[in-house]
């Protein structure tokens, strides 16, 4: 993937140099492709815990539901704007509602 082809709008920092992003690039494509989606997904799973203890830190009265609502928001709010995500949101709260929750200690 040419280093140009990132969308910028996902990107806070841009201070690494493009040849260590090359190298890093090279890196990362030199290992089989189960290598590398599972490193994806451990990435993946780490950022979305660091996001969820973010959002706790600010708001540690949140339920289970609601956290999982506020991470969807940040996840997705390049995607949708205001009103849409928020319609998403409480969708997605209704439904949470009324689903069946497991035991305490099984989910």
């Amino acid at each position: 993937m040419p280093l140009n082809c990132r969308p910028s709008i996902y990107y806070t920092m841009d201070d690494t140099p493009g040849y260590v992003l090359q190298k890093q690039f090279e890196i990362i494509y030199a290992k089989p492709l189960k290598e590398r989606l599972e490193g994806l997904f451990e990435m993946t799973e780490l950022s979305r815990k660091i996001i969820q203890n973010q959002i706790l830190a600010k708001r540690p009265e949140l339920n289970k539901n609601e956290l999982q609502i506020e991470l969807f928001k940040i996840f997705y709010r390049f995607d949708f704007d205001e009103e849409t995500l928020n319609r998403i949101a409480e969708s997605m709260r209704q439904f949470l509602i009324l689903s069946p929750q497991p035991p305490s200690g099984t989910g």
